[in-house]
């Protein structure tokens, strides 16, 4: 197993959020209904005229639609997509998305900020407890707490149905840095190979890299991404209210697919 970073180097599921005749990737809201949580607007855009509006206040938790899931009861608030597209344990796939922050963005120092995050579902998917409280763990997620952007690697051993999460995380940017303006995120997840890689560019940058670090197959992941807060509670408080915008979302099989093209937005 081998990990390297590299700073400075090279409510229930609703119908479809892609319009016709855009770009945009196919995706339904995860466990938030709410009309301030998601919009499609014209006041911000990486690329094109429009882009995605998420906002999460205190108490934006919700059910999902098979009532076997409650951020309520599991101390968490959400506005995400899910992206369609699923891809197996074999495949190299390459995501890109574009972050705006506004001036005024708060974050906790006590609570994490999920924007993007990669989960597994199905064959040999690892569950177990976090806090106390059931959780099904993802692969990868892309954090926001305090001053820092960073990737989180859940890497997973022991008993499947109680698993044992040894988390590892990668500064990639400082959050400060990220207020007025777009960040460019890219995430290349390959398992092609024996040796599986996940790695992470911020503005066309390789920030971090780690390799052989999967350890249970499922029968497929996909993509979230949005404002996820996981132990609220923490914050001894309610929480700030967030609100970010995200452009530009892609995926493919190539960095040359996914990176922003100014000529063919995604709008």
């Amino acid at each position: 197993m081998k990990w390297v970073t590299m700073l400075g180097a090279a409510t229930s599921l609703t119908a479809c959020v892609a319009s016709s005749g855009t770009g945009r990737l196919n995706g339904s809201r995860s466990l938030n209904d709410t009309p301030h949580g998601y919009q499609i607007v014209t006041t911000q855009a990486r690329a094109g005229a429009q882009s995605q509006r998420f906002e999460v206040r205190s108490g934006d938790c919700g059910t999902d639609q098979w009532g076997t899931w409650n951020d309520c009861d599991k101390d968490r608030e959400r506005s995400e997509i899910s992206i369609d597209r699923r891809w197996q344990n074999g495949d190299n796939i390459w995501i890109s998305y574009s972050i705006f922050l506004p001036e005024d963005f708060e974050t906790s120092s006590l609570v994490r900020t999920t924007v993007g995050q990669i989960h597994q579902s199905g064959g040999n998917s690892p569950r177990g407890t976090a806090g106390g409280l059931t959780s099904f763990p993802p692969v990868l997620q892309m954090e926001m707490k305090g001053n820092r952007y960073f990737m989180r690697v859940h890497m997973l051993s022991g008993p499947i149905d109680n698993v044992i999460d040894d988390l590892r995380d990668f500064d990639l940017i400082d959050v400060s840095s990220m207020r007025g303006s777009w960040t460019d995120v890219v995430i290349n997840f390959d398992t092609s190979n024996e040796t599986d890689v996940l790695e992470v560019y911020i503005n066309g940058r390789r920030r971090a890299k780690i390799e052989g670090w999967i350890n249970f197959i499922p029968e497929e992941y996909y993509f979230k991404y949005g404002i996820y807060r996981s132990f609220v509670s923490r914050h001894n408080g309610p929480m700030p209210i967030q609100v970010l915008y995200i452009d530009e979302v892609r995926m493919g099989s190539s960095i040359q697919e996914v990176i922003v093209n100014e000529k063919q937005p995604v709008d």
